[in-house]
């Protein structure tokens, strides 16, 4: 100090230590003015150690001196009840104009440093400085604690630029509203809205002490009038901080070279070194807009992500009593949520804007969301992949302009651009767990449309498996009611022909195992049971079925003809259900030539050898044929196009071939009618 000043501790004498001098002061006996958290000084105690503490400090000021360090480790109390002011180390001389020169240096004890003293907003600290850090001593002073926790550097410089300290009144009952602005007047973040000077505060203090004294209470008291400050009182946001924490951070006081911007640029690598390495899309959001609101010293922020050219909100966050809510979110964005003249500048141009006073302003201070909202700070930042615009972060600060530097925002477009890039990987990670996710579903519904088609198919085979027993039975059951009838009549005979009836009843007793065997073929097939097979010559096949057949082709005066192979190659199969594919055939082909219908009536059936490797057998009617639309449905189930046709023998009769490892066609007649014919493998 230039002059001796009663304000502050007097030096005796410089001493050499180990690490640093040591300076020896005057009046040891006195006492730093820490107070207990569950102690905190009583009102008419703390306005005399506030007086006091107030009047050292103008004396400073009055000396020329900026102290930047003010805390209750630097205000002594001595024996003579004299409070004085110590912690010197990091004052410098003020400005002539009132202001500090710049300084690439962060000075102060981070719990008491005012918001420009963090050289994270466009003003330069002076004097009110010093009144800032009084107010957040004033503050914790009369409730035992600090105003806010912090667990960094960057953490409490946020703080004291976007929050504001609980009411004192939620922690004392007896601290009357006056002495209660007081305090908050000399913390207001925005140093016009502060105190003006020391000697203002002393004489509010004065009066504070006397009103106290009188009628233990401070009714009325018009603050700053004697310096022409404005009244300034915003309401609060909690933080609290612990008693070890308070005690430890009380006594810090901090000089960071490099300033401001080499924590930023530490901290905010060390985030974008976090963003990287995070792939959950909602995670990375969350991570990003808490780092960039700390780091911005914002009240709130917007990200919003751009698909198909428009913006659309995902995240919203807003600092509170608990500290900050960052709220995931998908909406379009209105003049409710932001300044979109300020959104569409930044869609527009791809460029960074950053606006020290909104309102201000002489464009965007017209912006319909400055209606109801009051802001005075803003940033609004491109986020950019390759120059495709993916994104936009809005950032606002209500408390003081000039909260967003260019330094800061420059160091916040780093963060940006990594915020970017892991904004699209995150987002192609979760579009391919998407489709990941997608596929399994597609997957899980194809098993279970297989398995209800495994249980549509057994329902069919088994409806196919009743028609086709009904329709097959058919046949051997009509036989044997014409047999017994025959056998009936020539018992009845005046001279009974036993032989005949005989005859017939052997007749009756063959339907009745073809039958049988017809059953359990069909109900060996519906299974997919393993027929019982041996190589048979595929002529006896017909042959005896054209036997079965040849009394009802008489009877319907259908002309029946053969012509079969010499080959003597031979098939593995079946007999019976072979049997069951030539009879369906030709009782098909009966009862497509009804009488009437055509002057020859003629049925076909043949066999041929192809190349010692096929076996080829084809039935040929002079029918009216099957029309062209219908070639490609004969042999769908339930099918026909007979008016009491169950649509099934064709199926059934496909099904066997193709079990025989065959094929079975139909096509147009040589001569009017249709033909089917089927083929089956030689026997090795």
């Amino acid at each position: 100090m230039t002059h001796r000043s009663r304000g502050a501790a007097q030096p005796l004498t410089l001493l050499s230590g180990v690490e640093s001098p040591l300076l020896v002061l005057s009046d040891p006996s006195a006492q730093p003015l820490y107070v207990r958290a569950d102690e905190p000084f009583s009102v008419e105690r703390f306005l005399d150690i506030a007086i006091g503490a107030a009047a050292a400090l103008s004396q400073a000021h009055v000396s020329g001196l900026l102290h930047r360090d003010i805390k209750p480790g630097n205000l002594l109390e001595g024996a003579d009840g004299v409070v004085r002011l110590t912690g010197f180390g990091l004052s410098v001389q003020a400005h002539p104009s009132g202001h500090m020169p710049v300084s690439d240096s962060i000075c102060g004890t981070l719990a008491y440093m005012s918001p420009e003293q963090s050289r994270k907003v466009e003003r330069r600290a002076d004097q009110r400085s010093d009144l800032y850090s009084l107010g957040m001593t004033f503050y914790e002073w009369l409730t035992g604690r600090l105003p806010f926790e912090a667990r960094d550097a960057v953490e409490w410089v946020y703080c004291h630029i976007a929050r504001q300290p609980t009411a004192l009144n939620l922690y004392r009952g007896d601290i009357p509203p006056v002495l209660s602005q007081l305090v908050f007047k000399l913390i207001a973040k925005n140093p016009d809205e502060r105190y003006q000077s020391a000697a203002s505060l002393l004489a509010d203090l004065r009066t504070c002490r006397c009103q106290w004294r009188q009628f233990q209470d401070i009714p009325e008291l018009t603050l700053g009038q004697s310096a022409g400050d404005p009244v300034a009182h915003r309401p609060a946001l909690c933080a609290r901080l612990s008693d070890e924490e308070a005690a430890v951070v009380s006594r810090s006081s901090i000089s960071i070279p490099g300033g401001q911007d080499t924590l930023d640029l530490s901290s905010v690598m060390k985030a974008a070194q976090a963003l990287s390495e995070e792939t959950d899309q909602d995670r990375l959001i969350e991570m990003l807009m808490s780092t960039t609101m700390i780091h911005a010293g914002a009240q709130r922020a917007l990200l919003m992500l751009v698909k198909n050219d428009a913006p659309q909100i995902c995240a919203l966050g807003q600092g509170d009593d608990t500290g900050l809510q960052i709220e995931l979110t998908q909406m379009v964005p209105t003049k409710l949520h932001l300044p979109l003249s300020i959104l569409y500048r930044v869609m527009r141009t791809h460029q960074r804007l950053l606006i020290d006073d909104v309102r201000a302003d002489a464009y965007f201070g017209a912006d319909e969301y400055l209606k109801d909202q009051e802001v005075r700070s803003a940033v609004c930042l491109p986020l950019l992949k390759q120059r495709r615009l993916i994104g936009v972060l809005y950032l606002e600060n209500n408390l003081t302009p000039g909260v967003f530097t260019a330094s800061r925002a420059g160091v916040l477009e780093l963060l940006a651009g990594q915020a970017a890039t892991s904004l699209e990987t995150a987002r192609l990670h979760d579009q391919l767990l998407r489709e990941n996710a997608r596929r399994q579903d597609i997957e899980t519904a194809l098993r279970t449309a297989r398995a209800r088609l495994a249980q549509v198919s057994q329902a069919t085979m088994m409806g196919e498996l009743a028609a086709s027993i009904a329709h097959e039975i058919n046949q051997p059951l009509a036989s044997m009611v014409s047999n017994a009838a025959a056998s009936l009549r020539w018992l009845n005979r005046e001279t009974p022909r036993i032989g005949e009836a005989l005859s017939g009843l052997h007749d009756i007793v063959q339907d009745g195992k073809r039958a049988g065997d017809i059953v359990r073929a069909l109900q060996s097939l519906a299974r997919q049971d393993a027929q019982h097979r041996r190589a048979l010559q595929i002529n006896d096949v017909i042959r005896h079925v054209v036997a079965l057949t040849q009394a009802e082709g008489e009877q319907q005066r259908v002309l029946m003809t053969t012509d079969l192979t010499r080959s003597p190659l031979q098939v593995m199969g079946s007999s019976v259900q072979l049997q069951q594919v030539v009879l369906n055939l030709i009782v098909n082909a009966l009862e497509a030539m009804s009488p009437g219908d055509h002057v020859l009536r003629r049925l076909s059936i043949a066999s041929h050898a192809v190349a010692e490797e096929y076996l080829v057998v084809s039935v040929e009617d002079t029918g009216p044929g099957v029309e062209a639309e219908h070639l490609g449905k004969v042999f769908n189930a339930f099918f026909t196009t007979k008016d009491k046709g169950m649509g099934m023998g064709l199926a059934i009769c496909r099904t066997i071939i193709h079990a025989h490892g065959g094929q079975l066609y139909v096509m147009p007649a040589r001569f009017g009618g249709t033909t089917f014919v089927f083929t089956l493998p030689a026997a090795a």
